[in-house]
C-alpha cells in the first residue's frame, strides 16, 4: 500500500480504472492489484458516490443525508475512508 495522503475537501475522487467490485452480502468487495479487501455499509456508500465530480465534502453531505448525522462527522469520515482507499490504489485524486 501506498503512504496514506492528506487529502483536502474539494478534492473530487476517481476509480482506477483497472479496479474490480463485486457485489458481496450488501457490501462491496474491491480487488485491486493483487489485493482485494471487503468495504463496510459506509465505506460501500461512499464508493457509490464517486462519480468524477462529487467532491468529498459533496460526498459527506450526502453520508450526512443519508445516516442523518451531522455534516462535520459525515465528512471527516469521507474523508478518512477515501484517504485509506487512496492507500489501497482505488482510487485516485
Amino acid at each position: 500500500m501506498a503512504e496514506q495522503p492528506v487529502l483536502t475537501l474539494d478534492q473530487v475522487p476517481s476509480y482506477r480504472p483497472d479496479v474490480r467490485v463485486r457485489n458481496v452480502r450488501g457490501g462491496f468487495l474491491v480487488a485491486v492489484a493483487g489485493e482485494a479487501f471487503e468495504l463496510s455499509e459506509t465505506a460501500s456508500f461512499i464508493w457509490k458516490q464517486i462519480d468524477g465530480a462529487n467532491s468529498i465534502a459533496d460526498i459527506g453531505r450526502l453520508l450526512s443525508s443519508e445516516y442523518d448525522i451531522d455534516t462535520e462527522t459525515a465528512t471527516a469520515d469521507t474523508k478518512d475512508i477515501l484517504e485509506y482507499l487512496a492507500t489501497t490504489g482505488s482510487v485516485v485524486f
